[in-house]
């Protein structure tokens, strides 16, 4: 049986040129981070997966990818139940919630992706086979505080193949506007208002969220996403009692048992964990508990190809799942990591044959895109003062 012989943390950069000028609610996007991390084992087969909070943060990926590989280290590779009750288990104590869950994540997809290999089958085999043959799938960006620059990319976007767009909130002040001039311009595109106030370090109150919910109804966007913090548990259930429209959250909750009391309490009118933080493992867990409630789920996936790939994969065996993400910031990594271009075809990409998740990695992208430690711009700790109205 294969074992594990090396888990090890890729971490890529591309800087964006000046032209580009992405920025949100919350800080500014000057680069496209990639923390991919790999598991080998001694067939000489590897498998690449993807950890969300490694664009936030470097030095504690390092630690606990270190961590986690002496425990996994000549253990099966084919046992990937084990080896997440076996991170887990080992550290209970410390890791319930937050980065440690995220680094387990990133394992996971990667061992689902090494077993793919191995078996020369797509990861949705091993999830237990398709629910649907297709899965809808949308753009994400809209990091632009005005419409020209907007709408460009949602066209650029359309060309790719998509139907669907989101975009994020830079103010709460001209995100009713920008929304009204992209639906005057593309009403045939379906469109996401993300708020990033989950994220953000001095979101602002309730009572705006819940106004931009009513000035938002009557585009018809398809859910408002993280309009305040995400521990706010009931700010969720006040703003979402307030509106007619999808309420959507959040993707820093790496558990079924951190979901809970969410859907409990009514929070989320679409469920949104993040694929490349939760793995599959935990993901499938949230994604029943979600289904209990009668939640639609939309798994986040803002990463790199390899995270789209694996909501991919998620989407397409999951029965209440919706739509999956696709990060559309103008790179070239996601082409560079793919087996094979990833197009969709009028919003939907058709279920893949490529063994695994269909993605590669290649040893020249670490002196192509060198990763170098630096302060993260994109939360934002500049002092400012909170909207209230």
């Amino acid at each position: 049986m294969p074992t594990i012989t090396n888990v090890e943390p890729l971490f890529l950069r591309y800087k964006f040129p000046s032209s580009i000028h992405y920025e949100y609610s919350g800080g500014l996007v000057e680069n496209q981070d990639v923390a991919l991390v790999r598991v080998m084992c001694d067939t000489g087969e590897y498998g690449l997966g993807e950890i969300t909070f490694g664009e936030y943060c470097y030095e504690p990926i390092l630690g606990l990818i270190e961590h986690f590989k002496t425990l996994l280290v000549g253990q099966s590779a084919m046992e990937i139940n084990r080896a997440w009750e076996r991170m887990y288990g080992a550290s209970v104590f410390w890791n319930r919630q937050g980065v440690g869950i995220g680094v387990m994540g990133g394992i996971n997809l990667a061992m689902y992706d090494l077993v793919g290999k191995l078996l020369d089958v797509p990861v949705y085999q091993l999830l237990g086979g398709l629910t649907r043959s297709r899965s809808r799938i949308y753009a994400s960006n809209g990091l632009f505080g005005e419409a020209e620059p907007l709408i460009a990319d949602a066209k650029r976007a359309r060309a790719f193949g998509f139907t669907t767009y989101k975009m994020r909130v830079v103010t709460a002040d001209t995100i009713i506007p920008l929304v009204a001039a992209f639906k005057k311009e593309m009403p045939e595109m379906d469109l996401i208002v993300d708020a990033v106030q989950g994220s953000c370090a001095v979101p602002w109150s309730v009572a705006v969220a819940k106004r931009l919910a009513k000035e938002l109804e009557p585009h018809g966007v398809l859910w408002f996403e993280e309009p305040c913090r995400v521990e706010n548990l009931e700010g969720y259930v006040e703003i979402r009692q307030s509106t007619s429209m999808n309420i959507a959250g959040a993707e820093s909750l790496p558990t079924a048992l951190a979901f809970q009391p969410y859907l409990e309490r009514g929070a989320f009118g679409l469920v949104q964990f993040d694929i490349a933080t939760s793995g599959f493992t935990e993901g499938m867990r949230i994604a029943s508990l979600a289904g209990l409630h009668q939640r639609p789920m939309a798994p986040h996936s803002w990463g790199s190809i390899v995270s789209a790939m694996a909501g991919m994969h998620f989407a397409l065996v999951t029965p209440n799942c919706a739509i999956t993400e696709y990060s559309f910031m103008d790179h070239p990594l996601n082409d560079r990591l793919s087996v094979e271009p990833i197009r969709p075809k009028n919003g939907y990409l058709d279920a893949p044959k490529t063994p695994g998740l269909g993605v590669k990695f290649d040893e020249a992208l670490l002196e192509e895109f060198p990763y170098v430690p630096t302060p993260n711009t994109m939360v934002s700790a500049d002092e400012a003062d909170i909207q209230l109205t």
